[in-house]
This record gives structure tokens, sequence and C-alpha cells, in this order.
């Protein structure tokens, strides 16, 4: 399928037909284009998208600042029946409807039914096709395997092979035919797959490159004679840009996810419109495309997110009440109040939160360790001040971890720290973002522009409980046993043999302890990972 880049004014003997250019500008308003008068070979298509719901089953309150007063104004949105409503009242019998993948894990009904809630949730949206994410596989490959049997839709993975059935986790490809135009769509699940789920969990899976079962799924898809072919992914935005630069001669669409960006307009590149709704259920991404059959081209588009606001005349009543009843079982110990915020808790993948600091420090007074570290992404909800339930706690710790220790000399403590502070400096310069360690019981001097000058002796100083670390002291350490499992992503390679053990400690059960333990909490966030170059 070729790809037609900058669509020329064509001269007819009937007369002229004019098309709009579509440049590769990124999120430019004026690539919407609606003068293309439509011949029997032009047909219309709409796509409906959403990605990374994350279980964010219910409605929640967001808040938004006026620009002028700087007052803040509330409001409710999201949940599957304001979603489920938006999809309702856009769809019609031109439409698709795609889910980008990490439906599960966020909020205690997932973990509670391993998944099945949200099969049941994706049954009520009825996409046309799923991606599998990462999170798919918090519960294990046999509880998802299991879940997935009650899946009334379809769902991709062709780089995810799963050796007990000898074949893919999901389908590699699908063809939809809608209103004339036939779109064959390939599922490609989390590149990373393997550093972003516990071992066990994928034991029996081998990753496919993604690449590769890409090329075969356009050739077969070019031989069915699909008019276009697109990419449902949950890769990120920034690997959907480097398909895009691979495949445009053939790919027209990527719908993604993972990456929780929200693509107000659809982003071009190479020709290929890239797509991404968020999360959390916040906006659906609507895209319509008008498509010619004959010469398998999209002549023009228009995308727009629709944030999916509270509104009694659009939201399904249906869906609000199967939710509820799903919820009602396990609701009466969730909603328990069990301590007091009197400052908003709040955290943050790429820098130093109270929240974080809190649970970490939490976490060391427990487990007795001289350090605690602990991954910025395993926390997953802000909290504003004011009551803190059982509920809140599960949701902002979704994932069981248990807590580990080791322990380790002060020489490879600091090759652990180099080793890891090279890499949060490298992976914020190149996008912005990294699941940055949080700490407690350590502190921490470096210097980032030694880093990017590709120095060596860029850290100044590491203290644990105020006194300088030598090389031959023992030091304990606890984490997540995420973190443990992944040690080598997060602290590379060190001259030393770790060797961890596992308290059986849930985090959140912890956590909910050590609330109910304060009882009030008014925390700050400490500078104690310092970089020098930040005061210059």
């Amino acid at each position: 399928m070729k790809k037609i880049l900058l669509i020329l004014i064509i001269l007819l003997c009937v007369g002229n037909l004019s098309f709009s250019q579509d440049g590769d500008i990124p999120n430019d308003p004026s690539n919407t284009q609606e003068d293309v008068r439509f011949s029997d070979s032009i047909k219309t298509l709409r796509i409906l998208h959403w990605n990374d719901v994350h279980a964010r089953n219910m409605p929640y309150k967001v808040s938004k600042k006026d620009e002028e007063t700087g007052e803040k104004t509330y409001y409710y949105l999201g949940g599957i029946s304001n979603l489920l409503g938006y999809i309702n009242m856009l769809k019609d019998d031109k439409t698709l409807l795609f889910d980008g993948g990490d439906s599960y894990q966020g909020s205690p009904i997932s973990t509670i039914t391993r998944g099945f809630s949200q099969i049941e949730v994706l049954n009520m949206l009825e996409p046309d096709a799923f991606v599998i994410g990462n999170h798919e596989f918090d519960y294990g490959q046999y509880a998802l395997d299991s879940a997935l049997m009650m899946a009334e839709f379809n769902y991709l993975s062709a780089n995810v092979f799963f050796n007990p059935r000898n074949e893919t986790f999901g389908k590699p490809f699908i063809i939809e035919d809608v209103n004339g135009i036939k779109v064959g769509v390939i599922g490609i699940t989390a590149l990373e797959l393997e550093t972003l789920v516990l071992p066990k969990n994928i034991s029996e899976i081998t990753m496919l490159n993604a690449d590769s079962v890409i090329a075969v799924g356009i050739s077969e898809l070019k031989t069915q004679e699909c008019d276009l072919i697109m990419l449902l992914t949950h890769v990120g935005f920034d690997n959907d840009k480097l398909f895009a630069e691979k495949f445009y001669s053939d790919v027209d669409i990527i719908v993604g996810g993972h990456s929780h960006i929200p693509l107000y307009k659809p982003f071009i590149q190479n020709g290929v419109i890239i797509c991404q709704a968020g999360s959390y259920t916040r906006w659906l991404g609507k895209l319509d495309l008008d498509v010619d059959i004959q010469k398998d081209t999209v002549l023009s588009y228009s995308g727009e997110l629709i944030e999916t606001v509270m509104d009694s005349s659009i939201y399904d009543k249906a869906a609000q009440e199967k939710v509820e009843s799903m919820l009602a079982s396990i609701q009466g110990e969730l909603s328990k109040v069990i301590g007091k915020l009197e400052t908003d808790w709040t955290h943050s993948y790429s820098k130093e939160s109270n929240l974080g600091q809190w649970e970490a420090d939490a976490i060391r007074e427990k487990v007795k360790t001289d350090i605690t570290f602990m991954n910025a992404g395993g926390l997953r909800k802000n909290l504003p001040k004011g009551d803190i339930t059982v509920g809140d706690i599960w949701e902002i710790n979704p994932f069981g971890n248990t807590i580990v220790t080791f322990n380790v000399s002060g020489k490879t403590l600091w090759e652990m720290m180099k080793n890891n502070l090279r890499n949060t400096v490298l992976e914020i310069e190149e996008s912005g973002y990294s699941d940055l360690i949080i700490v407690s019981g350590i502190e921490i001097e470096y210097d980032s522009r030694k880093v990017l000058e590709e120095a060596d002796d860029f850290i100044l100083s590491i203290k644990v409980g105020g006194t300088e670390i030598e090389d031959d002291n023992i030091y304990s350490i606890s984490t997540n046993n995420y973190v443990g499992a992944q040690f080598k992503k997060y602290f590379g390679d060190v001259s030393e043999e770790i060797e961890i053990h596992n308290t059986n400690i849930i985090d959140r059960d912890l956590i909910i302890e050590a609330v109910k333990k304060q009882k009030v909490i008014n925390s700050v966030v400490e500078k104690r990972i310092m970089d020098i170059s930040e005061k210059q």
C-alpha cells in the first residue's frame, strides 16, 4: 500500500477535484480537511479510541484553574459510565473502537478479582480490538489467560509468544470491514515487557522482535487487500514514532498507549497518523478519516480528544450500575478512614515527592534497614489533604508487592548509585522521563553536568545516617520485590553478588499500618538526592 504524503490538485475531464494538503507538521489544527468531494471510491471512517484505563472504573473529581483568577473549578469525569456514554453518542455503523491496553491495575477491584473485573468492563465497552498491555500480566500469565476466556472482543499481541500454547498470546492481527473499507490492525505489546513485569509472571513467555512481526503482518494484510493498515500499540509515543519512521510506506495509522500522553491533535510522523488518548478514561479519542479505497490512501483526517465530563444526558446508567454492583462487595472495608492528611500527597516519576519519601521512611522504619529504595513508578495516585481511607492506600499502592531486603558493602553501594544516577540523568535528558529511585536513610550529592559530559567523577558524596559511607562497611537495604527482581535495570552491574531475602510483607499492608499509627500526617519534600548543578 502506497501512502500519498502530499495530495496534489488532480485535473479530471469532468472538472476539478481539489484535495487539501496533509503536511508533516505535528499537532497542527490546519491538518483538518473538509473540502473533499466524494466519489464512489471515497469512504468515511471514524475511529474512537482510549488507553490505559488502569481500572479507573468509577467517575472521579478533577480541577481546572482559571488562568485569570487562579481559582480552581472542580468537576467529575471519566469512569466506565461516562466513557461508554460518549462512545455511544459518537459511534455509528462507520465506526471502529480500539483500546490501547493496560485496563488492569490501579484500583482495588482489579487486584481483588485478579483482573476479571476489567474483562467484564471491556465486554461492556465492546472494542473491536484491545491490545494487551504490560499491566495485564501483573497477576501472572495464567491468570490473564484464564480471564481472557471470558472476552467477547478481539485481543491482540503479535510480539508476545505464549510457549504452552505454541502461539502468540493474542491474535497477531485482525481485519475489519467497515463502510466498504478493509482495515487491517496489528497489535504490539510493550517492547520492554521483561523489565516491566515480575519475571515469574511471564516465565512461559518469549518476546518476539516487534519489527519482524509487524513486517510479517503487513505482508499478510497486503495479501488480503486491506485498504488501510494500522498498528494498535502499547509501546509508548516514542516507539510509535520509530515505527512510523520504519513502516511509513505501508502503515497509515498508529493508535497507541503506555506513555499516558494526551495527543489533543494527531501527531504526523512521515505521513503516519499517530493518536493517543492520555489515561484513566479522562479522554476519548476521535479520528475521522476520508479514505480512497481505490488508491488505498487516507485523503484527509480530523482528530481530537474529548474530555469525558459527567453529563446526565450522556453517561451510561446501566454501566454505572454494573460497576457499582462490582464494587459493593468490597466497598465497606475500603471506605474506612484510617488517618488524616494535612498536606496534599503528590508523586512524580522524575523527581522526589513527599508521598514517595513518606512511604520509603515507613518501610525503613518497619523492617529496620539502613536504607530504603523504592521506584517512583510504583506509586499510582495523588491524594489531596483530608481523610485517608483504606481504599486510598490500595489505589496508591495497587500492585501488592512485597518488601525484600539485602546487604551490600559501601563499595557496591557506590557502584549502585553511580549506575542509577547516570541512567536517570541520561533518560531524563533524552525523553524527559525516568522511573526515579526514591530514597530513605541516604543522602547523595552529584553533578548532572558531569554525567552529560561523560565524566566519571560526578558523585561528590554519599551519606548513610548522616555519615559518609566507607567501602568495607556493610549496609542493609530494603525495597520492593519488583525492584529486587529488576536489580540490573535500576542499579546496573555491580561487582558483588546480591542475595535478596523476601519478608513477605505486602507494601500496602505496611503503609496502612503506618498511617493508622501516625494518624495525622503532614509531610514535606526533602532534598535527599542533590544535584549541585541546579544551584548554579
